[in-house]
């Protein structure tokens, strides 16, 4: 049988998608021809160069990584290397790297005082601000797992995920209080509690989870109408990490703006990678989130 083919370069085709066109018919009717009896649906178009290199060439993805480490000590060890470099902004507030570590070290020795361990989950209600990543970072060098709720949520979302995750403490601010829905939960006021977590230390805490333990427990929004919980190691968020930084090769004078609600997954792409390079966290405030000039000023002036 012969077959030629007339192709035009100026439609997107060369020799070469032309000659790997060729190859995939020839493997099809290869397989044709050894059984005539199998169904269409079974036979594979890809020859066995393409099938080496989707199935082990690309998938050769191992990499050695720090994976008996938490992801907040590896925070830590970039605190040690660039103390004074800027880790967060937020409108005309910014916080360097050790002012974070400090913060975040109040909280956390407060929340070990309150009773939070290694896989105990707490929640995290507040809106986007520099306590929200104080708390974030505060809950894993506690050694518990953050449960991040948006405070945009309906009231019965929120009561689920409190229910499900099992929260007992939920780090939340005044003015989001009223909306919070009544549980046995203890609320943690970041704003008029801040005084008695200031007179906490700013060491590190001794590491109280390992990297198995729990990091955070993200809430999806629920096919079935129920939210359901997706648990998330330290291990697999330290993998996750320093995958993504590496990926955008992320170096410290870069800066990320962290846009997602942080009740989605996202907002840990747009952070720990950020902070394990000693970059910089941009905040951006959520009205801007829906006008697209000042979604694009805002770019602008942080660049």
């Amino acid at each position: 049988m012969l077959l030629e083919i007339a192709y035009a370069e100026s439609q997107g085709f060369d020799e070469i998608a032309v000659f790997r066109m060729l190859e995939r018919i020839e493997t099809l009717l290869n397989a044709m021809v050894v059984n005539p009896q199998q169904c269409l649906k079974d036979l594979s178009i890809l020859t066995e160069t393409e099938k080496q290199q989707l199935l082990v060439k690309w998938n050769d993805t191992k990499a050695k990584y720090p994976k008996e480490k938490c992801i907040h000590v590896l925070f830590e060890e970039q605190v040690e290397k660039t103390p004074d470099a800027i880790a967060i902004v937020f409108e005309e507030q910014q916080l360097a790297y050790r002012e974070l570590n400090d913060r975040a070290n109040q909280l956390a020795h407060y929340l070990n005082f309150v009773g939070v361990k290694p896989e105990a989950t707490v929640g995290i209600c507040v809106e986007r601000s520099l306590e929200m990543s104080i708390a974030i970072l505060a809950v894993l060098k506690a050694g518990g797992a953050y449960v991040p709720i948006d405070p945009a949520y309906p009231t019965q979302r929120i009561t689920q995920i409190l229910l499900d995750a099992g929260v007992e403490i939920l780090l939340t601010q005044q003015h989001l209080e009223a909306k919070l829905p009544l549980h046995q939960t203890r609320l943690i006021n970041l704003d008029s509690s801040w005084s008695d977590i200031d007179r906490e230390s700013t060491e590190n805490c001794q590491n109280q989870a390992i990297s198995e333990n729990l990091a955070y427990v993200i809430y999806t929004s629920g096919s079935t109408g129920k939210p359901k919980g997706v648990a998330v190691t330290h291990t697999a968020l330290v993998n996750y990490t320093l995958d993504i930084a590496e990926q955008f090769k992320l170096q410290g004078r870069d800066k990320v703006l962290q846009f997602a609600s942080i009740g989605f997954d996202v907002v840990v792409e747009e952070l720990f990678p950020t902070w394990i390079r000693g970059a910089t966290v941009v905040l951006l405030e959520n009205e801007w989130l829906i006008l697209c000039t000042e979604f694009q000023r805002s770019i602008e002036k942080s660049s």
